[in-house]
């Protein structure tokens, strides 16, 4: 819980290519994909064009370092 508040913290400050850049090796050894390839997951889908992602994607509201997509609406409560 504590990474994950600094990672975040670390993310509204230095951007996503910071967090990378910084943090990873950390990103990598719990699982939390940055760089997730949507249009080539088998678990992430889309619905007549609208992306439903899946938890591996760091747009889906589920991962820990959520980013609320530009092009779309968003399910999160942020």
């Amino acid at each position: 819980m504590w990474a994950q508040f600094q990672i975040r913290q670390y993310l509204d400050m230095n951007g996503l290519d910071g967090v990378v850049d910084r943090w990873g090796k950390y990103l990598d050894r719990y699982g939390w994909e940055v760089d997730h390839d949507v249009l080539g997951c088998r678990d992430c889908w889309s619905d007549h064009g609208i992306l439903d992602y899946c938890e591996r994607s760091i747009y889906s509201p589920s991962h820990p370092l959520h980013i609320c997509p530009d092009y779309s609406d968003c399910s999160c409560d942020s």
